[in-house]
């Protein structure tokens, strides 16, 4: 009983003994060892191919998370049934299976706390299930049910469609809705499938024979990558995947996901105008920029967490939200690219008048970081922060195998992480300029605003400037889309 007591005054002891700083940032820590995980350690493989990572925790919580990675989704949408993918992924778990109705599959996953969930998006999908480590038998079942055998039934898709039509409807409600479906169109063109959007027609098209024909076409062993962590015996899980999973053969109808195409469209710069009446507007940029495997990659990383990392360090953020006080938020960030080249891409929202003076202090602030190099101590700290939080995202072995699935299934270069902090390490002053004069042109800009257009056109009284003065980019006005038909409003 007094064990508690002698190591709590040792512990005051050892306190008094060590020199108090004078400063929070005088305090000394100990360098943090960390090294990053080898995907080899984690990497195994099922008698059909298909690759497992998979993190073992015997002496963690009762549990066990898998997820079943699948390549595929509505780029592969035939035209005119748009959103099909959205609805076979979603109605793979919510239509139940062939062997359990769909209210019996909900209450039985009830009765065992479990959660089974799937989902297509754009490119991938996947299939998860976290279960209690006592239940995992039938827990696998249950999955291997919903992944193989979906019932698709009439009665949930015929819900599932109105609600999905309901959605289409109030499209226009909001800002980041109608700038997430106009941005694709003016960066990669009608004709690519990040622009086809579901509409009331291509919804109403969709039957359950097409959702049964889709999930066949996706059921192929080289479409998946399987991920699993927590309390279990290694060698035992592998077994039990390989008696379920690694049995999974390509039906007549099954076919490896082709590539996803790149957009063979050339985006036109400008300052585009999408007219709502709301008092503050929502501005999207984008300026063409690389991909995560290329040599520039530290740089850019480096460069856009010292323009516009989202926090209150950005300058951007300093200057936009800070010193000016005309938003609340402003972000950017280089997309890494997966199947072509990324785009450095970002936002705020200001009032309508002020969207104009606002973009000049953006552009102000692009043509200082590549006119004047970047001071060492501010270098240092961006890099430091970058370095320092990296660990963080290898905290839980969940985590670590989710990526390591999720990347193998888009074709990332194994272990690519390894060296990360090193490439930010080596970032010089002189790298961040060269990358900001390469990739932040202010020419290729492709800027949307959606608000009240004639307030956003004229500017603000009080810094003098209409939209038009902001940069030598022609201003388009474009018209809001009919949510139902996404074809341009009169």
């Amino acid at each position: 009983m007094y064990r508690p007591l002698l190591l709590a005054l040792a512990a005051g002891l050892a306190l008094q003994a060590q020199a108090i700083p004078p400063r929070p940032e005088a305090i000394a820590f100990k360098p943090l060892a960390f090294t990053v995980p080898k995907a080899g350690a984690f990497k195994a493989a099922l008698s059909n191919g298909i690759p497992v990572y998979i993190a073992d925790e015997p002496g963690g919580l009762p549990l066990v998370r898998i997820r079943v990675f699948i390549k595929g989704g509505s780029y592969l949408d035939p035209a005119g049934k748009e959103g099909l993918a959205a609805l076979a992924g979603a109605q793979m778990r919510a239509g139940g299976t062939r062997r359990t109705p769909a209210a019996a599959l909900d209450e039985r996953l009830e009765f065992l706390a479990a959660d089974l969930q799937a989902q297509l998006g754009e490119t991938s999908g996947s299939l998860a299930l976290d279960i209690l480590d006592k239940d995992l038998p039938e827990g696998l079942d249950l999955l291997m049910q919903v992944l193989t055998q979906p019932a698709f039934a009439p009665e949930r898709l015929a819900e599932a469609k109105r609600a999905l039509r309901q959605g289409l409807a109030s499209r226009n409600d909001r800002l980041d809705t109608i700038a997430g479906l106009e941005m694709p169109r003016l960066l990669y063109g009608e004709g690519h499938f990040t622009r086809a959007g579901a509409t009331a027609a291509s919804v109403d098209a969709i039957t359950r024979e097409d959702l049964a024909a889709f999930h066949a076409r996706l059921l192929h062993p080289a479409n998946l990558v399987v991920s699993v962590s927590g309390k279990f015996q290694r060698k035992a899980m592998l077994a039990r995947l390989d008696a379920t999973l690694g049995r999974l053969t390509a039906g007549s109808a099954a076919r490896v996901s082709p590539a996803v195409p790149a957009p063979a469209y050339r985006a036109r710069p400008g300052i585009y105008v999408m007219d709502k009446a709301v008092p503050q507007s929502l501005v999207r940029w984008s300026l063409p920029g690389l991909r995560r495997t290329d040599p520039d990659w530290a740089a850019a990383t480096v460069l856009n967490r010292i323009l516009a990392g989202g926090d209150f360090t950005a300058r951007l953020t300093k200057k936009i939200r800070s010193d000016e006080g005309l938003t609340y938020g402003i972000g950017g960030a280089f997309g890494d690219g997966p199947y072509w080249r990324g785009n450095w891409s970002g936002q705020f929202q200001t009032r309508n008048a002020s969207v104009a003076y606002a973009l000049k202090l953006f552009l102000a602030e692009v043509e200082r970081i590549k006119r004047e190099p970047v001071p060492a101590e501010e270098l240092a700290s961006i890099q430091a922060g970058i370095v320092e939080a990296f660990p963080a995202r290898w905290g839980r072995k969940a985590g670590v195998v989710d990526l390591f699935a999720s990347e193998r299934l888009v074709g990332w270069p194994e272990d690519g992480w390894a060296d990360y902090r090193a490439r930010i390490q080596a970032v010089t002053a002189e790298d961040v300029q060269r990358v900001a004069r390469t990739y932040l042109d202010p020419a290729k800009l492709v800027l949307l605003v959606v608000g009240k257009a004639d307030e956003v056109l004229a500017g603000d009284r009080d810094h003098p400037g209409a939209l038009a003065d902001v940069a030598p980019l022609p201003v388009v006005r474009l018209p809001l889309r009919d949510p139902l038909t996404l074809n341009p409003l009169s």
